[in-house]
């Protein structure tokens, strides 16, 4: 089996070069003197190649989806812009009643911005109080860890301890309990 298929390329080339060698004129030859029609096998000699070139599949696409969701979004969103812009237009400064407070969304000039301001975006009030709570956590923060310097620096100054046994306990708790002790004494007669 091995020699066979050692043996297999050199069978196959010289099977090539066989038909290789047989020209049109081998053929006339060998059929008749005067033929007709000879045929004649080509075996793709004319050595025309295929060129490989890249895919352009994900480039379409991409492009195709783009698009699409250009148009999708797009489309809209400019008709949105233009209706808001020809026909609702800008706001205009006018007179304010007395009693009268103006919401935050009140102050912008362009419909989109005001429409934005009302149902997107939060107020400026609720914005400043948010940061005055971040600023007030900070400031605690800052107090107690000046607070615990200050008492590890009083423990290293006095040479004294941490109190790992005090557990703060809720006063009513104890009130409870020393009456319901008294209520069993009276009860009972003893402890």
């Amino acid at each position: 089996m091995v020699v066979l298929s050692v043996l297999r390329p050199s069978i196959q080339g010289g099977r090539s070069l066989l038909l290789r060698a047989c020209t049109r004129a081998q053929l006339l030859a060998k059929t008749s003197k005067t033929p007709t029609t000879v045929v004649v096998r080509q075996m793709g000699d004319h050595k025309k190649t295929l060129e490989v070139v890249p895919s352009r599949f994900e480039w379409e696409r991409w492009k195709d989806d783009m698009h699409f969701f250009i148009i999708i979004g797009m489309v809209p969103m400019l008709a949105l812009i233009f209706y808001a812009n020809v026909f609702v237009g800008p706001a205009e400064l006018s007179d304010v009643p007395e009693d009268y407070e103006p919401k935050h969304w009140e102050y912008h000039k362009g419909p989109i911005v005001r429409f934005l301001a009302k149902h997107v975006y939060e107020s400026p009030e609720k914005r400043y109080e948010r940061t005055l709570h971040i600023l007030h956590e900070q400031n605690e923060k800052r107090k107690f860890k000046q607070l615990d310097k200050k008492v590890k620096d009083l423990m290293s100054s006095r040479q004294d301890y941490k109190g790992w046994y005090y557990v703060p306990m809720d006063k009513s708790r104890i009130d409870r309990a020393k009456e319901a002790t008294e209520y069993d004494i009276k009860l009972h007669g003893t402890r």
